[in-house]
């Protein structure tokens, strides 16, 4: 009898320590996926902001190269000395307001 009873008392032990290693094992794993999720998290985040300055960015883009097309005009480089630096076309007068 005294042999069963310090088995049942070894196995019982046994089964503590197994039973601890594994909540052990079981905190470590909720935390760290945890710690992973909050990391997905801020990089879903961080995506979401970047898409936006680059849709922001190619609007940018577009409207550069709408730009570009315009000063290949002669007409529009024309348009815009008269404008903005007071040229004109031979024989032409400019009158300055004073607004």
């Amino acid at each position: 009898m005294a042999k069963t009873n310090q088995g049942t008392k070894n196995s019982k032990k046994r089964l503590q320590w197994v039973l601890f290693i594994l909540f052990l094992f079981l905190v470590w794993a909720g935390y760290t996926g945890y710690n992973q999720w909050t990391v997905i998290q801020q990089k879903k985040d961080k995506i979401e902001k970047l898409k936006v300055q680059e849709q922001n960015v190619q609007k940018e883009k577009q409207e550069l190269e709408k730009q570009i097309l315009l000063l290949q005009k002669d007409d529009y480089i024309a348009e815009i000395a008269r404008k903005y630096y007071f040229l004109s076309k031979p024989g032409e007068f400019i009158f300055i307001s004073p607004q």
